[in-house]
Parts: structure tokens; C-alpha cells; sequence
């Protein structure tokens, strides 16, 4: 899975590849290195974890230009400069079922963590009020305590007290089903059984029903049918607005309709946001879309991609579709 790596300043390693490549040859010419091949077994297993995966890199005044992408891991570095939108704005990149890893810096105690001053901090003291009270830490470490979902670990894994819900989880092997070959089962809820029904019930429908099938909750696919009821009257009088909380697939659901709206004949959309970073996943879902209703690249659309910034800022990412077929 892609990962989004976010950190204040410093990373305390180098993220260039020959960089890399170049000290482990002065590593290994010294005798500290444990091996260059990534077929030697004694590899670090970090540096084999950087040279194999895709990591987007990306300072904490720069997340503003991650809104809207989507990343199966996430992992976040300096614990001091986070702030609670900081948190926000990077955690709902994370797909369902993905990670979130906090990197701390070495501590005897989470205790210290309550008491630990933060960079925002500094705003807020002035001659007359010197001292902060860090709130959102304690709070913020009381919630993880209670997270069914969360593992506190050291530096060799072992897991934390904190974490004893999680812990007990794990140990009972009765609350999750397993097939024949081992495999888990899921459990198929209600919105799950209606969710392919109403698939079901649209696959013959032009235009809708291969874009309802792309769909991945009840409430996206209800999303999806009414835009596309509201493109299919091509009027200028109706307005259709979407709201949901964060991560909840909204981008996907408005990439899905735009290409919808391009089946239905509709010559010319556009999409605002802050960055265009920002409509990544707009842009993703729309590309889906199109691939489904039968489109080619090349052939009945074109995807324009930026390259307005350059070195740190420079992000290779999709800024128009222009249709071809039948426009």
C-alpha cells in the first residue's frame, strides 16, 4: 500500500536512494554494514522496508496538499509539533482498514507525554500566563487507552499495558471466524445485503448501473443515483449538495458522478479546490468511471496532468479530463 509520511523538519535519515545506496557501501567498507543485496537476509530490515515501498514524503506545513488523496498507512513523525487539525487533516487519508502509527520519541513513562510542551504552546504563553496546560495530550492518550483499535508499542514491539482491551482481543480466537483454509470470514450486514440489491436491480440501466456497481456503501450509492437524477433533467435550476463527515468517501462518490454526467452528454465540468492535490481522488474515480462506461485513453478522453511547481512542491497529479467520444 502507498504510504504518507509526515514529519516537522528532520527525518534523521535520507530519503534519496543513492544517498542510501552510498552509505551502506561506507558501512559496509568499515564493517557496520549488515548487508547491500536485498536478497541478503541479513538486510536491515528498515532499509528494505524504504527502498521496497512507495512513501510519499511530506512536511506538517504541507499537509494542506494531501486533502483529498488516499493512503493505505500513515505515519506520524514528531509527536510535539501535532496539533488536533494537523491530526484531522492527515488521518482521513487512511482507507479503511489502514494504519495510523504515531513515532514518539523514547519515554519511561506515558505520563510524560501529559506533560510534554507541545510547539503550539508558544503561542499562547505571554508574560502574565507562562504556563500551559497540555489537555489535549492527557486526553488524547486516555481516548487511545479506551480504542479498541489501538496498539501501544516500544521500540521491540512488545505491547504496552496501555492496550490491554486490544490485547484481550487478540487472545480470544472466538470472536473471529475463520473458513476452511483459515481465511476470515466477514459478516454481512443489513446496508451490505441492500447495498447488492439495488446493484442488482440497476445492472441493466445505461448509464447508471456500471457506476452504482462501482460504489462501496449504501449511502455513496444513494449519493450517486441522486446526481445523476439531478444531471439526467439538464436543468440549471437544481442544486445538489453533499455532506459527510471526514473520510467517507465523498470525492469518490463526486468522481464517480462526473462521469456519469460526461455519459449523459454534458460537455464542460469544473471542479475547484485549494490545491490540485487536493482532487486527486476526484480525478481517480472519475478516470474509473469513464473505464467502466467503455472509454478509452487516448482513444475517447485525455487525462492533463500539471507541472506548474518544480523541486519539493512538484506532485504529479491529474488537473483536467478532456473528453473526446461524442462531445
Amino acid at each position: 500500500p502507498e504510504i504518507l509520511w509526515c514529519y516537522k523538519r528532520e527525518l534523521g535519515f535520507s530519503t534519496h536512494r543513492m544517498k542510501r545506496i552510498k552509505k551502506i557501501k561506507r558501512d559496509k567498507a568499515r564493517g557496520l554494514a549488515k548487508g547491500t543485496s536485498g536478497n541478503d537476509p541479513t538486510m536491515d530490515n528498515f532499509e528494505l522496508f524504504l527502498t521496497q515501498t512507495v512513501i510519499n514524503w511530506c512536511y506538517y506545513r504541507d499537509t494542506h496538499r494531501v486533502l483529498g488523496t488516499t493512503v493505505g498507512m500513515l505515519v506520524l513523525q514528531d509527536f510535539e509539533a501535532l496539533t488536533p487539525n494537523l491530526m484531522a487533516r492527515t488521518i482521513e487519508t487512511v482507507e479503511g482498514g489502514g494504519l495510523v502509527i504515531f513515532l514518539m520519541r523514547t519515554v519511561k513513562s506515558l505520563k510524560q507525554l501529559y506533560t510534554m510542551s507541545m510547539d503550539v504552546h508558544s503561542r499562547y504563553r505571554t508574560e502574565s500566563a507562562g504556563d500551559v496546560t497540555p489537555r489535549f495530550n492527557e486526553r488524547f492518550i486516555l481516548s487511545l487507552g479506551n480504542c479498541a483499535n489501538c496498539l501501544v508499542c516500544d521500540d521491540e514491539l512488545n505491547v504496552l499495558p496501555l492496550s490491554k482491551t486490544s490485547l484481550r482481543q487478540l487472545g480470544s480466537e472466538s470472536s473471529i471466524r475463520k473458513g476452511e483454509t483459515g481465511e476470515v470470514l466477514t459478516h454481512r450486514t443489513q446496508e451490505d445485503t441492500e447495498l447488492e440489491e439495488l446493484k442488482a436491480s440497476l445492472r441493466d440501466t445505461p448509464h447508471v448501473g456500471v457506476i452504482v456497481d462501482l460504489t462501496k456503501t449504501m449511502d455513496q450509492a444513494r449519493a450517486v443515483l441522486n446526481f445523476l437524477e439531478a444531471c439526467s433533467e439538464k436543468t440549471t435550476k437544481s442544486t445538489v449538495a453533499l455532506t459527510a463527515g471526514r473520510g467517507r468517501g465523498k470525492s469518490a462518490a463526486i468522481g464517480l458522478c462526473l462521469a456519469g454526467a460526461l455519459s449523459f452528454g454534458y460537455s464542460t465540468i469544473i471542479v475547484t479546490a485549494p490545491e490540485p492535490e487536493n482532487v486527486v481522488a476526484v480525478f481517480d474515480f472519475v478516470i474509473r468511471g469513464l473505464n467502466a462506461l467503455r472509454y478509452q485513453e487516448h482513444l475517447d478522453y485525455t487525462i492533463v496532468y500539471h507541472a506548474e511547481k518544480s523541486g519539493r512542491e512538484q506532485i504529479k497529479c491529474i488537473v483536467a479530463v478532456e473528453v473526446h467520444k461524442g462531445h
